[in-house]
């Protein structure tokens, strides 16, 4: 390891208790997408005091933020997210036992997602002023990854612009870095049913449907569907739904009802294809049960655009420093998870194989909106797994996963990708004909294949639908009461 990278990783060493300590506040947070309010603050004021320029609030998203150290040199990106996910709560407890019934929490550790690149940008900004190497570093957090909302409004406003390069990571799947198969596209829309004119004031033999009846028989009509689009069904394409609103009506038929339909497909045909019948399973269903309907676009991600060059910068960096190195505490741990699922302890409990490129998308299918900084510079995915080994005739269930997220485990895993990234940052910087070389593939590559950003001007996010949240403040009273 030479002196510029040593750097680095000294300063990572020396703030490892930061790096720990953030990831488990946001663990015990564990705020939703768009509602990650302490959450996205933390970083930024961790930033802040750091010497980052930090702006607030950008794109419309009150959780959305951009922030940036340096003058001259190549401008190096990284992002954070922080969003937790509804129904993951559990306790870092080797057993299953939630902190707040359906409440939110993690379990792919976006608490750490955030936080280790936070620190390997600091690492980049403390190794170039120790060794007088000009570089721009730009961090930008963006929120709600698990709804794939920050990031597709964030490029359309140009926050993605002016960056030569983007390191990227994300939590769990193989340990590898992402090679040319890129996640797949995805989509959202709002269906808001509400009561036609004609169902108002209606008396006799026939009971007019409510709002609710048409979502009803939205989602029915969807699930009929499903195995007669061929769109969703090549390449494990999906699509699920969420009821963001049943009328809340205590009498009598709802007048207002919402649903929420996601799906992820290939390539962008494939999800126009996918779009056009559930538009057409909302019409139906508005039309049976007498309501009118108004659909909205949520968010819409591209697909990805791969860069070689990135990626084996990034591979030999990983390959360089090597799996996260798991503590004696952190093994034991996980043998706790498997005693409580009646598995027998493992001497290596921990999955610390590392994947080839080659071979990562046969073992992790991603699905969310990283793809849009592709199309802005060259972006290389890195990957590193905090799961349990692979045992045959067991599947781990998901508290074990949230679990590994509150602990040790996700502590190591942080380390090691910050590493890797702050490395192949600097590594860049010491050899610009590697950015060089990622930049020429990057034009050559968008000239064949150019998809623009899919979100049209004017659109605003969805910040004030309701989404699951806290009520009150973070960790006071989840929005579903208890049993």
């Amino acid at each position: 390891m030479n002196q510029v990278k040593g750097s680095a990783f000294g300063w990572l060493g020396d703030h490892a208790g930061d790096m720990g300590r953030m990831s488990d506040q946001l663990f015990r947070w564990a705020e939703p997408g768009l509602r990650e309010y302490r959450s996205s603050r933390l970083l930024a004021d961790y930033l802040e005091k750091n010497g980052f320029t930090v702006e607030m609030g950008v794109s419309g998203m009150p959780t959305a933020f951009t922030s940036e150290w340096g003058e001259g040199g190549p401008v190096i990106g990284f992002f954070a997210e922080y969003d937790a996910t509804p129904g993951h709560s559990q306790r870092p407890v080797p057993y299953e036992e939630p902190e707040v019934p359906y409440g939110p929490g993690f379990t792919d550790a976006h608490n750490m997602l955030g936080v280790a690149s936070v620190m390997a940008a600091l690492a980049v900004k403390h190794s170039s002023e120790e060794h007088g190497l000009p570089v721009r570093v730009r961090l930008l957090g963006t929120p709600a990854e698990k709804l794939c909302v920050g990031k597709p409004y964030m490029a359309r406003d140009g926050l993605f612009d002016g960056m030569d390069c983007l390191l990227a990571w994300h939590p769990g799947g193989p340990t590898t870095v992402l090679g040319e198969d890129w996640p797949r596209t995805y989509k959202s829309a709002l269906y808001s049913f509400s009561v036609g004119a004609a169902s108002e004031g209606q008396s006799g033999a026939v009971s007019y449907p409510g709002a609710l009846d048409a979502a009803v028989l939205m989602y029915n009509n969807v699930n009929t569907m499903k195995e007669h689009m061929p769109a969703l069904m090549r390449r494990g394409g999906s699509i699920n739904e969420f009821m963001m609103m049943g009328g809340q009506c205590t009498v009598a038929n709802p007048e207002f009802s919402q649903l929420v339909y996601a799906w992820r497909n290939g390539n962008l045909s494939d999800q126009e294809e996918v779009g056009a019948v559930v538009d057409r399973c909302a019409r139906g269903a508005a039309l049976v049960a007498d309501c009118s309907v108004e659909p909205r676009v949520l968010t819409a991600v591209r697909t990805g655009l791969p860069n070689r060059a990135m990626m084996e910068l990034v591979w030999r960096n990983l390959l360089e420093v090597g799996a996260p190195a798991y503590t004696e505490e952190d093994v034991e741990f996980a043998r706790s998870i498997q005693r409580t699922l009646g598995v027998k302890p493992m001497d290596e409990p921990l999955y610390t194989r590392i994947v080839p490129p080659e071979k990562a998308y046969g073992e992790f299918h991603p699905a969310d909106d990283i793809n849009e900084f592709t199309w802005h510079c060259p972006t290389a995915r890195l990957y590193v797994s905090k799961a349990l080994a692979p045992t045959p005739g067991v599947s781990y269930p998901r508290w074990a996963s949230s679990a590994l997220c509150g602990v040790g485990v996700t502590h190591r895993m942080g380390m090691c990708a910050a590493k890797v990234l702050s490395a192949s940052a600097v590594e860049l910087l010491m050899d610009p004909a590697i950015l060089a070389e990622a930049k020429a593939e990057f034009l050559k590559r968008k000239d064949r294949r150019d998809e623009p950003p899919l979100l049209p001007r004017g659109l605003k996010p969805p910040i004030e639908l309701r989404w699951p949240e806290w009520v009150s403040r973070p960790g006071d009273q989840w929005w579903i009461p208890p049993p």
